[in-house]
């Protein structure tokens, strides 16, 4: 699974910028 690791990358920035989930 290739989103494995996009999914990580994704964690890390909605951590560093949860600002942008919204």
């Amino acid at each position: 699974r290739r989103r494995d690791r996009i999914n990580e990358k994704m964690r890390a920035l909605q951590e560093l910028i949860p600002n942008c989930n919204k």
